[in-house]
């Protein structure tokens, strides 16, 4: 593994993405997936949504010898050792102590708390550092099940704007 940073929750271990990883997905080079210990499935990257922004994440590591935990994860189920989904922050704090988080789980794996369980780990990971003072998210008005799962860990709705809803959680996280 080529990771120093990861996180284990019940059934998921999160692991950052690193340049090289990123590249060789791109490339469709297959050891991409044994850099991080998973198992190459249809569903991702080919039919998720992180497929279209594979190179703004490889262009923000580029400069990241070692990922740092602010840019995009991946979810990989402790069960089967498949990348059941993506998420993370839209880089480092802002000027605020701001972080941006997104996440997407692929469609064959949705319905079953993966979303809840990868968002709640990676908004503790994002608040409990020293630097973040806050995480926001937004999602469509029409995205019910990421509504509920960003209200149930506790992020407040800011603003709706342009059929999006804008989410907000400060430190300390309770």
């Amino acid at each position: 593994m080529i990771e120093s940073i990861s996180i284990d929750t019940k059934r998921l271990k999160l692991l950052p993405m690193t340049y090289d990883f990123v590249v060789k997905i791109m490339e469709n080079d297959l050891s991409a997936y044994n850099l991080i210990g998973a198992v190459k499935t249809e569903m991702w990257p080919e039919s998720a949504d992180i497929k279209d922004i594979l190179h703004i994440i490889r262009d923000s590591l580029s400069h990241k010898p070692n990922p740092d935990g602010f840019d995009s994860w991946i979810f990989i189920n402790k069960e089967d050792n498949r990348i059941i989904g993506d998420g993370g922050f839209k880089g480092s704090p802002d000027e605020n102590g701001i972080i941006d988080i997104g996440y997407a789980i692929v469609e064959t794996q949705r319905r079953k708390g993966f979303a809840l369980e990868a968002v709640s780990a990676l908004l503790k990971w994002g608040l409990s550092q020293s630097c973040v003072t806050a995480v926001t998210a937004d999602c469509l008005e029409s995205n019910i099940p990421s509504i509920k799962i960003l209200t149930k860990l506790g992020m407040n709705e800011i603003e709706r704007k342009d059929g999006m809803i804008f989410f907000r959680i400060s430190n300390p996280i309770i």
